[in-house]
């Protein structure tokens, strides 16, 4: 997979000279350990970038600017994070990381009622990543088991999957399609670093791999720029690295064999926003150990990636949520998300949702995230898209 950047190659020289003793562990706990801090990074990144003089508003579309101030949502003191969301109809499952909770949101963005709650116990949560409606349940990612709930927030069942092949796995994403779950799940390679695999959950049990995609170029790297996406799509599912100039749409493969792209979409016509060299030392400063512990190359891209996700509408088209630039250099909500889709012409259409700190779209409603201060402020907005 090739990139049209000219990244920045950070080595650690500590112990310079020496040979260190390498295990497998070494090496699985260091990638692990790079994987984990990605969010952190492309936050940081995004939260400097964004700071850029760089005009970065959208070209068409009616959406308030990043300096808009957050509209009249309700803030809720029980909602700590907010690491994912799913929506089934009109009523909105927020996943809650930190708190290792579910938050469940009417149409107005009022809170209806919370379940789940951090432990090991049925129907309790210790390292919840992803959270998708599948058929007539919630399901919810946590570590190697994905805990299903009735919409009222009952347990149902846990299900242990064990995905082959896949050194430490973490879910990144989870998708409910029409022969079982998706899971994005981020692999830990001694050759090649972190990578990114999809499997498919079928609900008999069976698990098994459909695609995959790793960092380009060769060696043991941690390439920043490297960002796996993966979205359900009406002709199956929508997979590749956002970096890259297109997504592949793969169809859900009946039989156990890897799935084949039937078409590509591409995202070219998006803006990158620039990473400045500040950016970059603070990069390399996070994940200076993490890296030299292997002698691992660590490549901060010069520009971000152009979104970090995608969703898929029922007719089809891709929603990307992107990185806009912070309003000024007080900003406390500095590194904001905002909605934009392929409009005529191959330009940029910006979704009339204002910049938040997380934005989740279905085919309906936007459900929007603002952390601040104050504590973390919820509301739901028509897509607004026709």
């Amino acid at each position: 997979m090739t990139t049209e950047r000219a990244p920045t190659e950070l080595r650690s020289r500590k112990n310079a000279g020496a040979a260190p003793r390498t295990t497998l562990a070494t090496v699985v706990v260091s990638i692990v350990g790079v994987g984990a801090a990605f969010a952190v990074v492309w936050s940081l990144l995004t939260s400097i970038a964004g700071r850029s003089s760089l005009p970065q508003e959208p070209e068409v579309g009616s959406a308030p600017s990043a300096g808009a101030s957050a509209p009249s949502g309700l803030v809720h003191a029980s909602v700590v994070s907010a690491t994912d969301a799913t929506a089934a109809d009109s009523v909105w499952f927020l996943l809650d990381g930190r708190g290792r909770r579910v938050h469940r949101f009417d149409e107005t963005g009022a809170l209806l009622e919370s379940f789940a709650g951090p432990g090991e116990g049925p129907g309790e949560l210790s390292s919840p990543t992803a959270i998708t409606v599948h058929r007539d349940a919630v399901a919810v990612a946590d570590r190697g088991v994905v805990r299903l709930y009735d919409f009222a927030g009952g347990p149902v069942a846990d299900r242990r999957l064990a995905f082959d092949g896949c050194l430490a796995p973490r879910t990144i994403w989870i998708e409910s399609v029409s022969r079982g779950l998706l899971l994005l799940v981020q692999c830990a390679s001694p050759l090649r670093g972190v990578v990114a695999r999809v499997f498919l959950a079928s609900d008999d049990g069976d698990v098994r791999l459909v695609a995959s995609r790793s960092p380009a170029g060769r060696g043991f790297v941690a390439d920043l720029g490297f960002v796996p996406v993966m979205s359900a799509h009406p002709d199956g599912f929508v997979f590749g690295d956002a970096n890259a100039e297109c997504l592949d749409v793969f169809a859900v493969p009946a039989q156990p064999v890897a799935a084949e792209a039937s078409r590509s979409v591409c995202h070219d016509w998006l803006r990158r926003l620039p990473v400045s060299g500040r950016s970059a030392k603070a990069v390399e400063d996070r994940l200076r150990d993490a890296a030299g512990a292997v002698g691992a190359r660590v490549i901060v891209p010069r520009r971000l990636p152009p979104f970090d996700r995608v969703f898929a509408l029922a007719d089809g088209r891709l929603v990307y949520r992107v990185p806009t630039p912070a309003p000024d250099e007080e900003a406390v909500d500095a590194g904001l998300f905002r909605l934009a889709l392929r409009g005529e012409g191959e330009r940029e259409l910006a979704l009339p949702i204002p910049a938040a700190s997380t934005v989740f779209v279905s085919d309906n409603s936007v459900l929007a995230v603002w952390e601040t201060l104050d504590g973390v402020r919820v509301a739901v907005f028509p897509t607004g898209v026709s």
